[in-house]
């Protein structure tokens, strides 16, 4: 089990689980390689699903996510609100 600095266990709760994927839905300007996606990836892949990222129109990925995201098939989708 991951702990924080806290010392409190630390998890994630995604936004929708289908059978083929996981999906996290996020609003903001730029997105980030954060834990939350690294731990979200892990659980896509130990449960065989991919994961689906959905993002606002405005919304840019970090260099880092994308190579990250290449490297491990998640799928980064922006959607107008």
């Amino acid at each position: 089990m991951t702990y924080s600095p806290t010392q409190r266990a630390r998890g994630i709760l995604p936004d929708a689980l289908k059978d083929e994927s996981v999906i996290l839905i996020k609003a903001c300007r730029e997105l980030r390689l954060t834990y939350e996606l690294r731990l979200a990836t892990f659980i896509a892949q130990q449960s065989q699903r991919r994961l689906l990222v959905i993002t606002t129109a405005d919304c840019t990925a970090s260099s880092a996510l994308q190579a990250f995201a290449r490297e491990h098939g998640i799928v980064i989708r922006s959607h107008e609100s």
